[in-house]
């Protein structure tokens, strides 16, 4: 299996949602894709898979190979900070391992951890975001934001937030969490590591990605089956909701940055908005023979989408790949549950 160049990818959605201090430009070749594989509940078969776009060839189990051992128990996310260091966050695991350019673990954080979702580097600090362990009626005792020293990975502070920490933006020394249990943003000052305010969006709030601009973008799956998720616009004080999207999508996130139009899937359909002309397009793309669309990510080197069907977490996913005029172009076999991308 050829090296992975790994401190060359430009996160997305996702994983990259979150966002870094500094992604860089991105290289117009076309590149490689990572896949993030959850893997199922209380397994270890967690995974990340390379795909080279150019000979088609497929790499799974990309950390197993490296390490000789497995990566864990739902691997939820993946984030490339400037210096060069890639984390791998493991759900059920309660760790986040860190790798090098070859995709070796060269350090396993596990203190200060609980049920950790996503990660992103802001300057010389680290934020962590966690559900915060469960009780034996599955209430949750505090979701909060761990902030770790991006060196030594010793702690230096934690944030608590609303119920159900997930995905984290970075914008004008915020960072912003979104609490999926409920109906609100936690927006941290990255100097201080305090809480600044909290701000109230629509129900369920997800993935986050940032614009050209550098605004925030969030998605909302909405209330169950209210039929009433929403895309919102925030800002450091403020929420402002832009669009009613008339169902419950799923709370993954994507965004062409050069074009300015957010991704987003309910079922088996790809939705399109492009947020300066408003326009929303709720079938952008449907592939019928899907099960159900579980991860979602555009890479601007390639100028493609990626669709990542879970197949019902029975066995292993598909990817399938899409031009962002929506013609059909590839698909490829994943690992199981795949969440989410990174792109070389």
């Amino acid at each position: 299996m050829k090296k992975l160049a790994l401190w060359s990818l430009v996160a997305t959605v996702f994983l990259t949602s979150c966002g870094g201090d500094d992604e860089g430009n991105p290289d117009k070749s076309a590149g490689s894709v990572y896949v993030v594989n959850e893997g199922n509940f209380n397994q270890t078969n967690g995974s990340i898979t390379s795909y080279d776009p150019e000979s088609e060839e497929v790499s799974s189990l990309v950390f197993q190979t490296a390490n000789s051992r497995p990566l864990g128990d739902v691997v939820q996310s993946l984030f490339i900070d400037a210096d060069e260091i890639g984390y791998v966050v493991v759900n059920n695991s309660k760790k986040i391992e860190v790798v090098n350019a070859d995709f070796v673990s060269t350090a396993t954080i596990e203190d200060n951890l609980a049920n950790p979702r996503y990660l992103l580097r802001a300057n010389d600090q680290l934020f962590v975001s966690n559900w915060g362990t469960f009780d034996e009626n599955y209430a949750l005792d505090q979701s909060y934001v761990l902030i770790l020293d991006a060196t030594t990975f010793e702690k230096k502070g934690a944030v608590n937030t609303d119920d159900g920490t997930e995905n984290l933006a970075y914008a004008d020394g915020y960072v912003y969490a979104s609490n999926s249990f409920g109906n609100t943003v936690s927006v941290i000052k990255t100097s201080t590591g305090e809480l600044e305010t909290t701000l109230e969006v629509g129900y369920s709030p997800g993935e986050m990605v940032v614009d050209a601009d550098g605004a925030v973008w969030l998605i909302c799956g909405g209330s169950y089956q209210g039929n009433d998720g929403a895309i919102y616009k925030l800002g450091a004080s403020a929420a402002t909701k832009e669009a009613d999207l008339e169902v419950n999508p799923s709370t993954r996130l994507s965004i062409d940055r050069e074009h300015g139009v957010l991704y987003y899937i309910a079922g088996t359909s790809v939705g399109s908005y492009e947020t300066a002309q408003k326009a929303l397009e709720k079938a952008f793309i449907t592939i019928d023979e899907a099960v159900g669309f579980y991860g979602l990510g555009y890479n601007e080197a390639e100028d493609v989408i990626h669709i990542a069907d879970a197949k019902g977490f029975q066995g292993k996913g598909t990817v399938y790949r899409y031009s962002a005029d929506g013609t059909a172009i590839s698909k490829f076999e994943a690992g199981v549950a795949p969440n989410g991308f990174v792109f070389k």
